[in-house]
């Protein structure tokens, strides 16, 4: 009966962790696609792509949780889609 108690909150244990791993996949997932329609919308209405996020969220409303996630937003030039690159703070990269 022990060792089934054990193996239940061994299995239970790891479901969580599995499940807020998945959870913090998403969220980043989440965050890169609303950037990416604002920088698609933007492109569309306006001709380019930003220079910067702080654009994006100030004309487009786009609103991000940077107290949690670092972003990082390579901008190449008006006409090229920049790269976006989303961490979680305190993760390993």
């Amino acid at each position: 009966m022990f060792y089934f108690l054990v193996a239940l909150f061994d299995f239970l244990w790891f479901g969580l962790i599995d499940a807020d791993h998945i959870n913090i996949v998403q969220d980043k997932e989440r965050i890169e696609d609303s950037i990416v329609k604002a920088m698609v919308e933007c492109y569309s209405v306006e001709g380019f792509y930003p220079s910067n996020l702080d654009y994006l969220k100030e004309h487009y409303g786009l609103v991000l949780n940077e107290d949690l996630y670092f972003i990082s937003y390579e901008y190449e030039g008006e006409n090229l889609m920049p790269n976006i690159y989303v961490y979680r703070k305190g993760e390993d990269v």
